[in-house]
């Protein structure tokens, strides 16, 4: 991988990290007027409050990643795409001002650089519309789950007429607000990743019909979780499939006796690049070249799986590793 693209793209994760971790503290804030006491109706102000935030974040995490995909594929490529706007700049741009773009949206300062004037071609290519009905259902039922359904969960036993005097109870009324604490934390990792989910499926709409597009390669932020580490330790994930249980890489050939060779990785399928949980900032881009691409992190996680999983296959092998990496955690 060139050093200009992988330092972009490390900008990228750690600029939509950015947008994800402010918006998990401000849900925090409004989870605070949620009264456990009248919960149908602090909980049903609290999703709206939500759902408006998230809705607007989750632009911007849009228009962030539209401007990384110009600057990313021009540098892969030397060819880009009209901005996600529809506004028409002509059939060429400059590199220059593709980075001014990417600090606008990243808030950045960018430093001038020696090919700031190359001309980039633009291809033809219509971006995909947000699905947004679709996205505020995932928010909602998202938010909901993790937020307001939790701390119902907690005061069930409380509902009947023998368990309610407990509301008196001091060792119940803590259990209760340690409920609400940990319901607002879980509910703050959800507003985080749907707000995400804006970029995210922007990419992975637009790589889909984007013609150059060769595969597709998982980029971790700085502390992922075994599976996020295991996929980018993997390297592209190819259109063809061919290469893909080899992460770029030709399948490992059986032993003389006609066993595979242990040590050898998860195959990964297309659709576990779309996998994210709660809290995770890690980012699938599009691949552009059958070189190999590979971040530096990428290549410690692969040198770290072929340590800790030697001699060692499936689940075996897939339980070796998430013991490494959760015992390295932050």
């Amino acid at each position: 991988m060139r050093r200009a693209t992988a330092a972009l793209v490390e900008e990228y994760w750690q600029a939509q990290e950015r947008i994800g971790a402010q918006v998990a503290a401000q849900a925090l804030a409004q989870w605070s007027r949620v009264n456990p006491h009248s919960l149908e109706e602090s909980g049903a102000a609290w999703l709206t409050r939500m759902l408006a935030l998230v809705r607007r974040e989750r632009r911007r995490s849009r228009d962030q990643a539209a401007a990384f995909y110009r600057l990313y594929r021009a540098l892969e490529t030397g060819h880009t795409v009209p901005p996600l706007s529809g506004e028409y700049v002509g059939e060429a741009t400059t590199l220059g001002e593709l980075r001014e773009g990417w600090a606008d949206q990243a808030d950045s300062i960018r430093a001038p650089q020696p090919d700031d004037g190359e001309e980039i071609r633009l291809d033809g290519f219509d971006w995909p519309e947000e699905p947004e009905e679709s996205h505020d259902r995932a928010a909602v039922a998202s938010l909901v789950s993790q937020g307001p359904a939790k701390v119902r969960q907690h005061l069930g036993p409380a509902d009947t007429d023998e368990a309610r005097g407990r509301l008196d109870d001091g060792g119940f009324l803590q259990e209760l607000e340690d409920a609400v604490d940990t319901a607002g934390r879980s509910s703050a990792g959800a507003a985080d990743r749907e707000v995400l989910r804006g970029g995210r499926d922007l990419i992975d709409r637009a790589s889909k019909q984007d013609r150059r597009v060769v595969g597709w390669a998982r980029v971790t932020d700085s502390n992922p979780c075994a599976f996020c580490a295991m996929l980018a330790s993997r390297g592209a994930i190819y259109t063809s499939q061919v290469m893909a249980a080899g992460g770029g890489r030709r399948k490992p050939k059986g032993s003389p006796d006609g066993r595979v060779r242990a040590n050898r990785r998860p195959s990964v399928a297309r659709e576990d690049l779309t996998r994210y949980h709660n809290g995770c900032h890690c980012q699938t881009v599009p691949i552009y070249s059958r070189n190999d691409f590979m971040t530096p992190q990428a290549r410690d996680y692969d040198r770290q799986w072929q340590e800790v999983t030697r001699g060692m296959t499936g689940a075996e092998a897939r339980r070796a590793w998430r013991r490494h990496i959760e015992s390295s955690r932050n």
